[in-house]
């Protein structure tokens, strides 16, 4: 059964619109106020709300602007209830990221066919989450096997020589012999570890608990914490002398480790498919309400449509350009800016450059 929030200080209306949905089979809790509505949103989760606009001590665009900061309530349908009827009103409304708008008096008809249009769009999204997530499944299933097997065979394979004819290579040998193990296991290191932080990651999108605590991590001095890093991911990629970075003071909403594995994976990806020798730039500053940071390569670039299919395990042209690991670092970037509240773009011109721009919130003074 679906459960639907009311918001409305008339007395009369609130009773007739609860009576109504009741009737229609829907699970109906109310409040008088906003305040109270924000609480009883907080507590119950609803499916859908419906808010009045004008009410005292706080309104429903005030309603509003709290579901859509909270990660929790950020997705509920929103449809608001007002007598005023002109289009500034309307307008205003939409802009503020209303899903819907009733005017006052509206019949038991309408009230309904717009309660049931907001439930069917909400479903259909929730559909094609559902099968994103099944073609992320399958991706796993015919591409994990292969990256696991890759780096193993080539440990395997190695050690084995070794054990058995080490008599037979001299000391040079045998040493570059080891490091390609060593360079096959981190391989096979990282990637495990890369998919038990993917899997968390989408496991915490279900758990509000692990998920409200995880948002209240805070990152501060990133104008010191991230060229730090990108300079030692350059240096481990041997891309020192490529890299320019500058970053501004602010104070993060996200935590350390995720913004850490975020800029590994940006870095990572930047310096793999690049050349040696041309610019990679890193820049992080505060910009219209978000803290950007931004990562531009001159290598290989992405097509539109190669843009378009980033999902976990995804390789592009692999025939062409054999990319260490299953292609997930940009679908951990975006899972984890998504999980903090952020944004990412990306812009690249094939053959030419790429650029990633990550938003993410941050505490104002």
């Amino acid at each position: 059964m679906k459960k639907i929030a009311v918001i409305e200080d008339e007395v009369i209306v609130r009773e007739s619109i609860v009576e109504r949905l009741t009737e229609a089979g829907y699970d109906v809790v109310y409040a008088e106020n906003g305040m109270q509505g924000i609480e009883l949103i907080r507590e119950h989760k609803p499916d859908l709300v419906l808010c009045d606009v004008m009410m005292p001590s706080l309104g429903g665009f005030g309603v509003l602007e709290y579901i859509r900061k909270d990660t929790t309530t950020e997705l509920i349908p929103f449809i608001f209830l007002s007598a005023l009827s002109e289009k500034s009103d309307l307008r205003k409304g939409m802009q503020s990221g209303a899903d819907d708008y009733l005017t006052k008096p509206f019949s038991k008809e309408e009230l309904l066919e717009a309660v049931e249009a907001r439930l069917r769009k909400q479903q259909s999204q929730q559909q094609r989450l559902h099968g994103a997530l099944e073609e992320v499944r399958e991706s796993i299933s015919r591409s994990l096997p292969h990256e696991f097997l890759t780096p193993l065979n080539s440990i395997l394979g190695l050690s084995n020589l070794l054990h058995d004819h080490m008599k037979d290579f001299s000391p040079d040998e045998v040493l570059e012999m080891l490091r390609h193990v060593n360079q096959a296991g981190q391989r096979l290191l990282r990637l495990v570890q890369n998919y038990l932080r993917f899997s968390e990651l989408e496991n915490l999108r279900y758990d509000d608990v692990r998920r409200a605590a995880l948002l209240e991590e805070f990152v501060e001095s990133p104008e010191f914490l991230i060229p730090d890093l990108v300079r030692v991911l350059g240096e481990r990629a041997k891309r020192a002398k490529d890299i320019v970075v500058h970053a501004e003071a602010a104070t993060l909403r996200i935590s350390a480790p995720n913004l850490e594995k975020l800029l590994e994976e940006l870095m990572d990806n930047a310096c793999k498919f690049s050349l040696d020798g041309t610019p990679i730039t890193v820049t992080a500053a505060c910009s219209e309400g978000w803290y950007e940071i931004v990562v531009h390569d001159k290598g290989r670039g992405m097509t539109e449509e190669q843009i378009r299919s980033i999902g976990a395990y995804m390789q592009f042209e692999r025939a062409h350009f054999e990319q260490k690991g299953v292609g997930l670092g940009l679908a951990l970037v975006h899972s984890i800016v998504d999980l903090h509240g952020g944004r990412m773009a990306i812009k690249s011109q094939p053959g030419r450059s790429t650029t990633v721009t990550v938003l993410l919130p941050y505490e104002a003074e």
